[in-house]
């Protein structure tokens, strides 16, 4: 599903003595099916960004077009935004609220009006989709479950309404090395499957694996937007505009400075192969 943002910009608290631009004429294009991931230092206006494609937030001036609608229109359904786009905010399982974990996750179709059979089926792939047996843990009340288990019920719930567009918030926060190796598995998966994905993340070794494209802001604006080898390529650029280093490309920079370059890698595996290939030419 395609975003357009045009020519955005977003004013709080305008014309008080607390007024603060958070964008400045943001343009962006994002493609059907792409894996965008957003970089930046707190405050650059990145979760500002995200929150006005999801319709959280209104802009003060320009247009953000959802599948080619401009959901701020006077006229345009919000019901057919909230089913179309699913969010997850850092931390999730702190909205749980249930007595279910089945009732939990399928709160929002039960909202949209969405059939009881349509339901069931719907909650059931979702728990099954973020690693749950669904038998096992329908019942049980999503307040009683281990950190990691709540964050899962938290997004199944999510993914329960089949959004095509799924934005989320430095979703892999506070998770253990397996719990964010198996999130970002399910996130490559859902990708695969056709659903956009745009993520804030501060981890850049995350965004470097698992995201197709990168767009950094600073300061209210774009200062970088591309594919993610290119952009983790520049470890200078990244440097002057205090944004993370993936270390997969910061270590292929370290050989090509050494007379042994292997290209722009961002993946762990390309690395691997890459070394791999180039230790076989020299035998």
């Amino acid at each position: 599903m395609p975003v357009d943002v045009e020519n955005l910009s977003c004013v709080y608290a305008k014309g008080t003595s607390f007024e603060t631009t958070a964008l400045r004429d943001i343009c962006l294009h994002i493609e059907d099916g792409e894996f965008v991931g957003f970089m930046g230092r707190t405050g650059c206006g990145k979760s500002t960004l995200i929150a006005l494609i999801a319709g959280l937030v209104t802009p003060s001036t320009g247009r953000v077009l959802v599948d080619r609608k401009n959901i701020n229109a006077r006229n345009y359904d919000r019901a057919e935004l909230r089913q179309k786009v699913g969010v997850v905010f850092q931390y999730p399982e702190y909205q749980l609220f249930e007595t279910t974990v089945e009732r939990d996750v399928g709160f929002s179709l039960r909202r949209f009006g969405r059939p009881k059979d349509e339901t069931a089926a719907h909650v059931k792939k979702a728990l099954e989709l973020v690693g749950f047996d669904f038998e096992k843990v329908r019942a049980l009340s999503p307040l009683g479950l281990s950190g990691g288990e709540k964050r899962r019920v938290a997004i199944a719930g999510v993914l329960a309404a089949s959004p095509k567009l799924l934005i989320l918030d430095e979703p892999v926060a506070g998770l253990d090395p397996l719990g964010r190796k198996e999130f970002l598995a399910l996130l490559d998966r859902l990708n695969a499957d056709g659903t956009t994905i745009l993520m804030i993340s501060h981890n850049a070794d995350a965004l470097a694996e698992h995201a197709k494209r990168i767009v950094a802001l600073r300061d209210g604006e774009i200062v970088l937007d591309g594919p993610a080898q290119d952009v983790f390529a520049d470890a200078n650029v990244l440097r002057e505009n205090s944004l993370g280093v993936c270390q997969t490309a910061a270590l292929a920079g370290i050989l090509r400075e050494r007379g042994r370059d292997i290209g722009p890698v961002t993946k762990y595996d390309a690395l691997i192969e890459a070394l791999s290939e180039r230790a076989a030419t020299r035998k």
